[in-house]
């Protein structure tokens, strides 16, 4: 009688209601066979998976942060990935890294940045002789699932992309966007830097003096463009008349950099960590809190704040 009734409530609502009818068959029995009947009820629920079930939050959050922007889940297949669907275009999400990084961070503006990400693959990009001008290197932390967007590490903390401008919004850009305008990554990553470049001639080199120490930072029309234009060809013409070659910098958020010379590595270093940290900590578009060292052999991180 009550494997019966197990597969008669089977369901996620299972234990609210054979609860009462638990309580009806124990009531009714002889006291020695009350142990046994509870016994096989609950074993029954362990078998069927009827315990009750977490909230998944991040699944929750993601699906009411996409149905803000007038979508919707259309399925989710046997193997977990979620189906999402405009016109011709079938986006198939992954949900697994951003849990772990929402569980590490909570943090909900890696939601939030996530469905940007999505909504920008829903959108489809002008022809390329269009798009090549608005074409920019942005930053983004290395523990993001690239999957098919283009990207290459910097440092361990953080990686480069590349992204379209357009319609007030950065759109990623992955490899079969590169098959649509049939051209190479190598073309794609010129047109980057042409245009970074022209955004950097663009931007003003702003000097703070604090006890004789000047700290630098760029004034530029494109606020969310500042940390990554620090990767422009022509960095080192911006800068080394304030600050001398090569120059150190930190960029803690997209939006955000400091540059100081070798010379006040000492002063600005032992100084910067707290603003740095914070600006990290604070933001919704965080890149890396490592003090970073642009020269004629490249980038490198040649020191990290602690980000706790």
């Amino acid at each position: 009688m009550a494997y019966i009734l197990v597969n008669k409530f089977r369901s996620c609502n299972f234990i609210a209601e054979v609860q009462p009818l638990i309580m009806q068959i124990t009531v009714s029995c002889v006291p020695f066979m009350k142990i046994n009947f509870t016994l096989i009820i609950f074993l029954m629920l362990e078998l069927f998976g009827c315990k009750k079930k977490e909230t998944d939050i991040v699944f929750e959050k993601f699906r009411t942060q996409i149905e803000s922007q007038g979508l919707k889940i259309d399925t989710i297949d046997d193997e977990g990935l979620i189906h999402i669907s405009k016109g011709d275009i079938d986006l198939k999400v992954n949900l697994d890294n951003l849990r772990k990084n929402y569980e590490r961070d909570h943090d909900d503006s890696l939601i939030i940045d996530f469905v940007e990400v999505i909504f920008s693959q829903l959108e489809p990009f002008p022809v390329w002789e269009t798009a090549r001008n608005n074409i920019f290197i942005s930053l983004y932390p290395s523990d993001f699932d690239f999957q098919d967007f283009l990207n290459k590490p910097v440092t361990d903390d953080f990686s480069r992309i590349f992204i379209h401008s357009g319609n007030n919004k950065f759109t990623w850009i992955s490899k079969d966007d590169l098959t649509g305008w049939k051209i190479t990554e190598d073309e794609l990553e010129k047109a980057a830097l042409t245009n970074g470049q022209l955004e950097l001639n663009k931007a003003t080199l702003q000097i703070d003096t604090i006890e004789n120490h000047k700290l630098g930072f760029l004034e530029t029309e494109h606020e969310s463009l500042k940390a990554s234009l620090l990767f422009s060809p022509n960095l080192m013409e911006k800068v080394k008349d304030e600050l001398g070659w090569p120059v150190y910098a930190v960029i803690p958020v997209r939006d955000f950099c400091y540059l100081f010379s070798e010379n006040d590595f000492d002063f600005f270093s032992g100084k910067l960590g707290k603003t740095v940290i914070e600006e990290y900590k604070e933001s919704g578009y965080p890149i890396t809190t490592e003090l970073l060292k642009f020269s004629d052999k490249g980038i490198e991180a040649v020191g990290k704040y602690p980000r706790e």
